[in-house]
């Protein structure tokens, strides 16, 4: 699934750390809002991971999406046998004692609603029950690199197309 994993790539997406009473948390890049009534989000999550036991038990999550500047939070989320809570991340324990990251684009806590196998993942919904925008552009990951987001201008003289934008890596 080499192929897969290769044309995926090419899907920019934002990144999130998923994070739990503990404390305890992870990286994913398929941080979503699936519904807005009632508010769900969703996310996906492999089986083999090791901290997902931890936040299932929790049965409440925050979800956090990175800010352009903290692609060393993603990295120290993503690996195993880190202090991912330690002195280089300033967070705090926000509604339903999930732990929020510091300068991130967007706060949500969650109430655990679902969880259903997906092949070799599971799809987990939560139920928001406090959301926050912190007003900074996202992280980005595409191609296996983080980028941002920036605003393309139309040329001069064009009216203004509606939303637009290109990932600078």
């Amino acid at each position: 699934m080499e192929q897969l994993r290769r044309a995926m790539a090419q899907h920019a997406a934002a990144v999130a750390v998923v994070t739990g009473p503990g404390p305890v948390g992870l990286t994913v890049t398929t941080f979503t809002s699936a519904s807005l009534d009632p508010p769900l989000v969703s996310f996906f999550v492999s089986k083999t991971s090791t901290t997902w036991p931890r936040l299932r038990d929790a049965r409440v999550f925050g979800g956090n999406v990175l800010a352009a500047d903290q692609a060393g939070i993603a990295d120290r989320f993503a690996r195993r046998g880190t202090d991912r809570f330690g002195p280089h991340t300033r967070w705090w324990s926000g509604p339903l004692g999930v732990p929020l990251i510091a300068g991130a684009a967007c706060h949500v806590a969650c109430e655990l609603d679902r969880v259903m196998p997906v092949g070799d993942h599971w799809l987990v919904v939560g139920l928001v029950v406090h959301a926050e925008a912190g007003g900074v552009p996202p992280l980005l990951r595409h191609s296996r690199r983080y980028g941002r987001f920036q605003g393309i201008q139309p040329p001069a003289g064009e009216p203004e197309p509606g939303p637009a934008a290109t990932l600078l890596h």
